[in-house]
């Protein structure tokens, strides 16, 4: 069984989906190397002098996402998105802001409900990055899906508008 796609540097900016791991280990060392690197970035506070970002306005900046990608609403939810967006499933999947947009107008992925459980923005170098934890339900290649995910977003300002650029979320267990 293919448990996971890889995303891996190819240049200073560019990732592209790499390779198909059946164990899945390698794509974890990565998704915990990216989280470590993205929340140290975070943690730091590098380059946020003088920099302020409306924090209270982001929650209903990811429930306007949310909404979108529920309804399937390409032309709303396409300018959230950054050109450059790397959007990592919690299933180890990645794709880039053409293919997530197509996955979501065929169908590829339904979301049907998608509830804010808990949401934590903050500013660092110019961005705001977003912890938070959601549920989730809809459907992944025809087949329910119904789970909680932790996440983190990073949103950059372009063009006068927040626009997500990167996405990292994880499954939690479930509880019985």
């Amino acid at each position: 069984m293919i448990a996971a796609v890889a995303c891996e540097p190819k240049g200073s900016a560019e990732w592209t989906t790499l390779a198909y791991h059946a164990q899945g280990s390698c794509m974890i060392s990565k998704v915990r190397s990216t989280l470590i690197i993205l929340g140290s970035l975070a943690l730091s506070g590098f380059g946020c002098s003088g920099f302020s970002a409306p924090l209270a306005d982001f929650e209903s900046v990811e429930r306007a996402r949310f909404a979108a990608m529920t309804h399937q609403d390409i032309k709303a939810l396409q300018p959230m998105l950054a050109d450059d967006l790397i959007y990592c499933h919690s299933n180890g999947r990645c794709e880039t802001k053409a293919q997530l947009l197509e996955s979501i107008r065929t169908g590829r992925i339904r979301y049907s409900s998608v509830d804010i459980l808990s949401l934590r923005p903050r500013t660092a170098a110019g961005a705001v990055i977003v912890n938070g934890s959601i549920a989730v339900d809809g459907a992944m290649d025809g087949l329910p899906v119904k789970m909680q995910l932790v996440y983190m977003g990073v949103y950059v300002r372009r063009d006068g508008q927040w626009r997500l650029a990167a996405w990292q979320s994880a499954r939690l267990p479930v509880v019985h």
